[in-house]
């Protein structure tokens, strides 16, 4: 688990490597589907910080 203190290398690397699937899941699916790379990414991200009630 990442904590922001003390800093490791070895405890922020998940997330580091979170964040990069996350940017090449993204660039990919954009791509395969014509669709703008920047909206894709910003509306999963209001999914996963703001989901719909229900969903």
């Amino acid at each position: 688990m990442a904590t922001s203190v003390p800093y490791t290398e070895e405890g922020w690397r998940p997330w580091r490597e979170a964040a990069a699937a996350f940017q090449l899941a993204v660039t990919a699916e954009a791509a395969a589907g014509g669709a703008n790379r920047y909206e894709l990414e910003m509306a999963a991200k209001k999914a996963v910080l703001h989901p719909e009630p229900g969903a």
